[in-house]
């Protein structure tokens, strides 16, 4: 009996130390991990092939003491429907997740899902609110959606020049307008002076400033419903009291043009009229091709607009009940061009030297992009008024010269700036987690290639090297960097072929991208796993936190890293 009696006790005490050992664990003290910290340096658009080949310095030396592999993929195995494009690309490398759960599928971010599956700043600041959040970017849309919440959050834009790209766009929303709803709406762009202005039914909704055009347009035509190009970006609705003016409309003018109905009268002063389109009656200048007549009256000759599609695919539409006035109806052209051009004298090709009104009456229903006027090609000088998806409204003007070295120059300059903010920052304040992002070699991709045979791309990666260089050195300035853990990350969102990255899926110039991961936790060498765009916030997460959370539900893994006890 007794024999038994000490098989209990001992079975008491197994039992009692097993219950005791969750507790015992619980009471164990949390490591101090203030010393571990992160700095992620997002160069945009940059091809791992043209990054080897380049003269890179401070890259080098990350890639010889850290972490490297040029095999990394930015879309995984479960889920590849989003676009191959910064939105989505920034979103997976800084939440950690892809698109199913992160919900940006294209730079429109619509859909975004950041609540659930936050930016890995929220998820250190829940578990470590002491620390310090940095981050310097100059895309505007990874400020806006994704990191504005950073205890430091600043978005630094490129400093305007003459001839630079002026890119006016607006969600609609912003003034309640759907101009969508198959009503009648007036949208007109102004410049006077240095300013870009934009109105939609008369009130203004965006404003751009040192806009210093002084270029001629370019092509052989000027489009109404439509640019150079064909296909989905043609406007489908009816169009209407379509004008092009060498002056700037006041703001009382452009109200009292907003107010009138399609195809009315209206008191407005006609001078500096150069064109204008009512779509009323008018003779044929032969059996197939219907030709609009410019009724400005004091241009000195008339700009005839002429159907690019055949006249049993044109069609005009009465406005209202009994009413005279008509309108152009888009929407039933069933052709693959539809549309108007006007041939482009020098008249037109001059619009842009000084200030100018365009302006446009539509109705439509569709929610694609919808060109309401415009002659963009892509090379030349071009002037586009433009429904953008999204219920955006847009004008954009482009110079003749889309390399345009001046802007790509100005890039190098704004990363310049942000290098040294981000020296600044290193030196006077004290962060845990800090996102450095660089544009200049996604800019020259999309003006010039994405190819290491293209001098400019290799070139800008040159510049954001000596860029990165500047911000390490800050770095391995602090006073008390002995004594801190460092972990830098350097990662691309995507590749690139020719000009675009955009439906790259089965691109391997575009999907493949590099990863470099340095500093004292990490294990020196290439990488051998497959490793994700998502790895970068598991990686983080593992490092500043020492594990990540199951319920967080991410989909990447810690990768060039020492396995920690």
């Amino acid at each position: 009996m007794s024999n038994l009696k000490q098989i209990a006790g001992i079975f008491c005490l197994l039992l009692s130390g097993t219950v005791l050992l969750p507790s015992l664990l619980a009471a164990k003290p949390v490591e101090d991990r203030a010393h571990k910290r992160v700095l992620i340096i997002g160069m945009d658009g940059t091809r791992p092939d043209a990054l080897l080949k380049a003269r890179t310095p401070a890259f080098d030396r990350l890639i010889r003491e850290g972490a490297f592999t040029d095999q990394a993929q930015i879309l995984g195995k479960r889920y590849q429907k989003n676009d191959t494009i910064s939105g989505p690309g920034w979103s997976s490398i800084l939440t950690g997740v892809w698109a199913d759960k992160h919900g940006v599928h294209d730079n429109n971010f619509k859909g975004k899902n950041y609540e659930l599956f936050p930016h890995f700043f929220k998820r250190l600041k829940r578990e470590r609110p002491d620390t310090q959040t940095a981050s310097l970017v100059s895309w505007e849309p990874i400020h806006k959606y994704i990191l504005s919440e950073a205890d430091i959050a600043e978005v630094e834009s490129l400093p305007r020049a003459k001839n630079q790209i002026a890119d006016l766009s607006v969600s609609a929303s912003k003034l309640n307008i759907n101009t969508r709803d198959g009503k009648w709406h007036h949208l007109l762009a102004v410049r006077k002076q240095d300013v870009l202005q934009l109105y939609l039914d008369g009130t203004q909704i965006a404003s751009l400033s040192g806009v210093n055009l002084d270029f001629t347009l370019g092509g052989a035509f000027y489009y109404l419903g439509r640019d150079t190009r064909t296909g989905q970006t043609c406007f489908l609705g009816q169009l209407d009291d379509v004008r092009i003016w060498k002056r700037a409309l006041s703001a009382e003018e452009i109200t009292l043009l907003a107010k009138s109905t399609a195809g009315s009268v209206h008191s407005v002063d006609r001078k500096g009229l150069l064109a204008e389109y009512m779509f009323e009656n008018s003779p044929e200048s032969d059996g197939k091709v219907k030709q609009f007549s410019d009724t400005a009256g004091d241009t000195g000759g008339p700009f005839p607009a002429n159907a690019v599609s055949p006249t049993s695919e044109l069609h005009r539409v009465k406005l209202g009940s009994g009413a005279e006035s008509q309108a152009l109806d888009l929407v039933a052209a069933g052709s693959k061009s539809p549309g108007l051009r006007i041939a482009m004298t020098e008249p037109f090709r001059d619009v842009t030297r000084s200030d100018f009104t365009i302006e446009a009456r539509f109705k439509t229903t569709d929610q694609g992009r919808n060109i309401l006027m415009g002659n963009y090609d892509g090379k030349a000088g071009a002037l586009n008024l433009e429904l953008h998806q999204g219920n955006t409204v847009r004008v954009y003007v482009q110079p003749p010269d889309p390399r345009n070295a001046g802007a790509l120059k100005r890039e190098g300059e704004r990363d310049k700036i942000i290098a040294a903010k981000a020296a600044r920052i290193l030196s006077e304040e004290n962060p845990s987690a800090m996102f450095v992002y660089f544009h200049q070699t996604d800019a020259t991709g999309h003006a010039i290639g994405f190819s290491p045979e293209v001098p400019e791309y290799v070139s800008a990666i040159e510049n954001v090297d000596a860029c990165v260089n500047t911000v390490l050195k800050a770095m391995h300035s602090r006073p008390n960097y002995e004594n801190e853990d460092w972990l830098t990350i350097v990662c691309t969102d995507h590749g690139g072929l020719k000009r675009s990255h955009s439906n790259g899926h089965q691109v391997p110039e575009i999907r493949r991208v590099f990863m470099i991961v340095h500093g004292p936790s990490v294990k020196p060498g290439r990488i051998q796993e497959q490793a994700y765009l998502v790895d970068v916030t598991a990686t983080v997460l593992a490092h500043l936190l020492g594990e990540v959370d199951p319920q967080w539900q991410l989909d990447g893994k810690a990768v060039g890293v020492k396995a920690e006890n």
